[in-house]
This record gives C-alpha cells, structure tokens and sequence, in this order.
C-alpha cells in the first residue's frame, strides 16, 4: 500500500538545522508518510545525517546527487513518490507535529478538493529568542470550488508566502499524470511557477487553512533579489508573469479583480529595478538590455506604480539611454 503522504525534502548546506527539521516529520502525529530526503551534493554532513535517520527510519529515503540547485533535488523526489499527497519541506524549516493529521482530515471532509493551502510562520532567532511572524490567514477554513478561484486569487496576491511550494498539499496522481515537475533553469519564483503550473492542469479545488503548520527559519542571508541579480532575473520574471496571466485569463474575473492582477505584474517588473540597487553600470546594462528584448517590455508604459522616477526610466531605457537610466537609478536609490 502506498502511504498518505510524500514529503520531500531538498537538502543543501542545511547541517545545523536539518535534526529539527527531520524531527518535525518524524514526530508527526500521523504516521502513514515516506519522507524522500534529497542530499543536493551538500559539503558539509547533511548527507551523513540523512544516511542516519534513512537507517533508522524506513519511512526516510536519502537519495545523494550533484549540486544541481533545488529544483532538480526536488524533481528527483517527485520520480519517485509514491503518497496519494506530495508536500515540500525545506531542510533547515519545520513543521507543526500534527499538520499531516489536519490535513489528512480535511482532504477527507473535501474529497474533490486537490489543493490545500496553509500558513507560514517566519522564525527569527535573536539569541536565545523566538520572534515569530505568520502570514496573512483566513478567519476559518475555507473551500473555494474550482468556478469561483477568483477568491483564491485575491487572497494569493496579498500574500507573498502563498507563492510557495512549501505551504500546499498536491495530489501526486495530478502532478505525474501532467507531467508537472520544477522549471530547472529558474533561479527566482520557480516555486510559483511550479504552483501556476498545477493550478493550469488540475483547475482544482482548493482548501484555505487558518493554521500556519509551516516555520520557515528567517536568515541573516543576502538578500535574495540582490542574490540572484547576477543571473537572468528578467527570464525568470517573464516566464513568472507569462505562466500568470495565461492562468488568469482562464477565470471568471470579475472586473474589479483586473487592476490586481495588473498591479501583481508590476510588482514583479519592479523586482528586477530594486535588485539592481548598488550594482555596476555594466551588469544594469546588461539587465536593461534584457527588459527589452522580453515580454515585459511591453508593459512597461504603466510603471509609474515602482516609483515617482520609474516611468521615466522605462522611456530612457526604450530609447536605448542606458547610461542615463543607471545615474537616474543610482541618483533616486530606485
């Protein structure tokens, strides 16, 4: 018999925090999972570690590869699961110790159901202190019916966290039989294209939970925007916003839900100009000479959301002005 639940877990330089976070799964209150754990070719002891808790548990696997990034650790997860749900953890997160029961339960009281989502708690750690923060939740479980997601997408987009894998149950029947798998080339939002993806194939219901089961551990890392400006953050974006809009354009908006898909797109243009905060001329060059050549070029008459100076920025850079639009960036802080 197939177990209930999938969870894999790609691992990467996570050493310090990878017990708490094998734990957290171990300690589960249901106990009809496999945890698929994905040693990315980490250099410290995370695969040692998981090599322990695999001897020790037959319900962990630990598969050992290259570093290939998360995505590929993630689809190798996805080959070879085997639950009727697949959910992601990271490995230096946790989970609440009865979020697979909860969540068991509810895929039950909703069978037609093939999305559930939940909260995210960000943990700070200052010394020996916790400050936790959730994100945006619902009052009460919900069920939105596939016909009326136009209530999931509002909710989606004001909360960041619900762009990510980490926070969602799937059925792994739907994510084979799609063909659904992490875009490898992605090094920014792959998570949500990853989510677009299912949302465009499955067209499922989808369950909203109030609890945040889910502790993202917060930190004091480089900034990811600042990180992954030296990679091609505009394709990344492009293929976001492209992979976004198809999907809307498959719902029943109603027309007072237009200017938030609108301003969701803007707010991720506006990502590739604040990473570009403090870097050289010639890697902003290079950076505006993709916005050009990409899909997002042709929105970019209605920027003045990002900024006072921001319009005028999208008009140097139409008219090929880098240089200008590098000293008005670094003048401004844009």
């Amino acid at each position: 018999m197939p177990p209930l639940f999938s969870i894999i877990i790609p691992v990467y330089r996570s050493g310090p925090f990878l017990r708490d976070c094998l734990d957290s799964i171990r300690n589960q209150t249901l106990t009809d999972w496999e945890c698929i754990c994905i040693n990315d070719g980490s250099p410290d002891d995370s695969g040692a570690i998981l090599d322990e808790y695999a001897r020790k548990d037959a319900r962990f696997t630990a598969i050992h590869q290259d570093n290939r990034g998360v995505s590929a650790a993630r689809n190798a997860g996805l080959s070879v699961a085997r639950g009727n749900w697949t959910a992601f953890v990271d490995g230096d997160d946790t989970v609440e110790p009865d979020m697979l029961a909860c969540l068991h339960e509810e895929a039950l009281r909703a069978q037609e159901a093939a999305l559930l989502c939940y909260g995210i708690s960000k943990d700070f750690h200052a010394g020996s202190r916790l400050i936790r923060t959730e994100t945006t939740l619902p009052s009460r479980n919900q069920h939105i019916p596939a016909g009326e997601t136009g209530a999931f997408l509002r909710y989606l987009l004001t909360s960041l966290d619900m762009e990510s894998s980490c926070n969602k149950l799937f059925r792994t029947e739907l994510l084979k039989k799609n063909g659904i798998l992490f875009n490898t080339s992605a090094v920014v939002f792959e998570d949500f294209q990853f989510v677009l993806d299912y949302l465009s194939a499955c067209a499922p219901d989808i369950i909203l939970l109030k609890k945040a089961f889910y502790h993202y551990r917060a930190q004091e890392t480089e900034n990811g925007a600042a990180k992954r400006s030296r990679f091609n953050l505009v394709r990344d974006i492009d293929a976001l916003t492209t992979k976004f809009l198809a999907w809307a354009s498959t719902l029943s908006l109603p027309q007072e839900d237009i200017p938030i898909v609108k301003g969701y797109i803007l707010q991720k243009i506006s990502v590739i100009f604040h990473a570009l905060q403090r870097q050289p001329y010639a890697a902003r060059r290079e950076v505006f000479r993709d916005f050009l050549s990409s899909g997002l070029a042709a929105r970019k008459a209605e920027l003045p959301l990002c900024g006072r100076y921001f319009h005028l920025v999208c008009r140097l850079l139409a008219a090929r002005r880098y240089r200008m639009a590098h000293l008005l960036l670094k003048a401004r802080n844009i």
